[in-house]
């Protein structure tokens, strides 16, 4: 007996196989991916986030399909708690800024005050594998 007999093949649902194909074989479809935002397919969202959007895949490659923008309660949201923090992250790294890593944990909703947020960052920095942390982070 085959194996294919055992175990017919089938479709395994996986988005990455139609992707190749269409891609490889010039087989135009209509698929969800992740693409960053280009364009402005998702209005209100940053330029160089990636999106999950509908998007025409073919041997031109993967060109997203523009959105209908997100409720301002959702965009709201995740400039709040998504963008605004991944920002001050990589702006007190870039700089080596220990201020703007405490004012990265007054965004916490769970930060109560700023002595807090200094205490946390102060114990983070202490712990002995972070010995290239507290040097970057002098400032």
């Amino acid at each position: 007996m085959r194996v294919t007999e055992r175990l017919p093949p089938k479709k395994s649902g996986e988005l990455i196989v139609p992707v190749i194909e269409s891609i490889a074989c010039d087989v135009p479809r209509v698929l969800t991916c992740n693409v960053v935002n280009r364009g402005d397919l998702v209005p209100g969202v940053p330029g160089d986030l990636a999106v999950e959007v509908p998007a025409l895949v073919s041997a031109r490659g993967i060109q997203g399909v523009q959105t209908q923008p997100l409720p301002l309660l959702v965009l709201a949201y995740l400039w709040r708690d998504r963008l605004v923090p991944v920002r001050l992250e990589l702006a007190a790294y870039e700089r080596g800024d220990r201020r703007l890593l405490v004012e990265l944990l007054m965004t916490d909703p769970w930060t109560r005050s700023e002595e807090q947020a200094r205490a946390v960052l102060d114990g983070i920095l202490a712990l002995p594998y972070h010995q290239e942390m507290r040097e970057h982070y002098r400032g």
